[in-house]
């Protein structure tokens, strides 16, 4: 459910610095309109929150995301399949559709974890050096970091940096052999306290096949606000498989045999 308490919070920061015009949103239905800034943050941005949705986009796709919404009630439109749908229209242009990703924010009448005691404090000098190759959800250029070490070695990190108006965003990756134990909630309350003490809202998202960020989020105080769609310029990125297991210890199984996975997935570029 939409924490609509926060989405009245970021509506005008929604407007300003995501230049999406909300007040085109409909209810139970998804507005269609052409972007108004000369430099939008990206190419194709959708927004549903609270029942209400709205895309904007580069004028030459209006016609034929209006056909698509036309057909798509938001629920599917928001899903992967909406996002193959609309790239439909968007990729013969080199843009790709993202998503669904979730936005949740805190701000200072949110819950708040208690501290941990594992984190420590990183102002923006001691950021330099890290390896965002690594750390690559966090960022370079942020205001501040909080780190647990194991033996001197940094296992986990969150960074906040300043996304707009009052918000600031914050990002954790912990590494791999050392997932569990609570560090990804440690880093990431440490950040949502930090912003909140500083008079700021704190935001952070995620992509739904990600079970165990979207946890990390949730203990950490954060609430869901809206789901988004993004259009990404040269690529068509997709996401894993759902990460994560319901409870430590669950067995899952793929349902479909290795002979049903989608042979058309190229490798990550980078790979």
């Amino acid at each position: 459910m939409t924490d609509m308490r926060l989405l009245s919070a970021v509506e005008p920061w929604i407007e300003e610095h995501l230049s999406l015009p909300w007040s085109a949103a409909f209810e139970g239905a998804t507005g269609v309109v052409a972007w108004e800034t000369e430099e939008p943050q990206a190419p194709l941005r959708a927004l549903l929150s609270g029942g209400k949705s709205v895309v904007a986009l580069h004028p030459q796709w209006v016609d034929g995301v209006q056909t698509i919404v036309d057909d798509l009630p938001p629920d599917l439109l928001y899903s992967t399949f909406g996002a193959y749908e609309l790239s439909r229209v968007t990729l013969p242009d080199g843009v790709g559709v993202w998503g669904p990703s979730w936005y949740l924010f805190a701000d200072k009448d949110s819950s708040r974890p208690p501290k941990d005691d594992r984190v420590v404090e990183l102002t923006a000098p001691d950021l330099v050096g890290i390896d965002f190759g690594l750390f690559w959800h966090c960022q370079a250029n942020s205001l501040a970091g909080f780190a647990v070490y194991e033996e001197d070695r940094m296992v986990g990190l969150a960074t906040v940096w300043d996304h707009g108006g009052d918000v600031w965003e914050v990002g954790m990756d912990v590494l791999a052999d050392a997932r569990g134990g609570g560090l990804g909630r440690a880093i990431v309350s440490a950040g949502v306290g930090w912003i909140v003490d500083n008079g700021k809202i704190a935001m952070a998202s995620t992509a739904g096949f990600n079970i165990p960020s979207a946890r990390t989020l949730r203990a950490s105080g954060l609430r869901y606000v809206f789901s988004s769609l993004h259009g990404t310029e040269g690529i068509m990125n997709l996401p894993p498989q759902p990460l994560g297991l319901p409870y430590k210890g669950a067995t899952v199984h793929n349902l479909y045999p290795e002979w049903a996975m989608n042979k058309d997935i190229q490798p990550r570029r980078d790979s």
